[in-house]
């Protein structure tokens, strides 16, 4: 199952990753508000991502969102808008999918170590005195290592995979839309 996740959603990753706002990050040129936006992003695709497969599948990672609110909050910026937008956006219907959509939030948390490791670099962001989501705590990758061993440990249908690799690819799709919303949600 999970290669078949791997292999089917490679190119939508790819795309992902350059098009998101942490390349500013890796590049160190991230402006403060940059970074808000990509934390408002960040909080609104977990969230929902979240509450989607939580019917299904328990991510044990439940402080993903909460640190996520604490950034924003220490920024002063309040998701709730934003959040009523995109709230009926995604949708699982089994555990097959929730496990779809669990494999590309899981499997952020490793993305999210090397982000959490260039932080410090971007001078626009010196002023920030503790980063919550990206805080590079090498614990945020026990949910991604457990999530493996749940999966290596069933056994799954043709069709199973079938729904779990679509769910993954419109999990990964879903977090493109929301990484291309623009500078004027961020209320601040």
């Amino acid at each position: 199952m999970i290669n078949r996740l791997r292999e089917d959603t490679a190119s939508l990753h790819k795309q992902i990753e350059k098009d998101n706002l942490a390349s500013r990050i890796m590049d160190h040129k991230i402006s403060l508000e940059e970074y808000k936006l990509l934390l408002l992003q960040n909080y609104l695709a977990y969230s929902i991502v979240e509450d989607a497969i939580s019917p299904y599948y328990k991510s044990p990672e439940a402080n993903r969102v909460k640190r996520l609110q604490r950034d924003l909050f220490n920024l002063n910026i309040d998701p709730t808008e934003a959040l009523v937008q995109f709230q009926d956006a995604f949708k699982c219907t089994c555990k097959s999918e929730a496990l779809g959509a669990a494999y590309v939030i899981e499997g952020s948390a490793l993305g999210g170590m090397f982000i959490a490791k260039e932080l410090e670099n971007c001078e626009q962001l010196k002023e920030i005195e503790e980063h919550h989501f990206f805080n590079g705590d090498r614990n945020n990758v026990k949910p991604w290592n457990r999530f493996l061993k749940d999966i290596k440990s069933e056994a799954f249908t043709q069709d199973e995979e079938d729904r779990a690799a679509e769910k993954a690819k419109e999990t990964f799709s879903f977090f493109g839309d929301i990484f291309t919303m623009d500078e004027g949600r961020v209320d601040s």
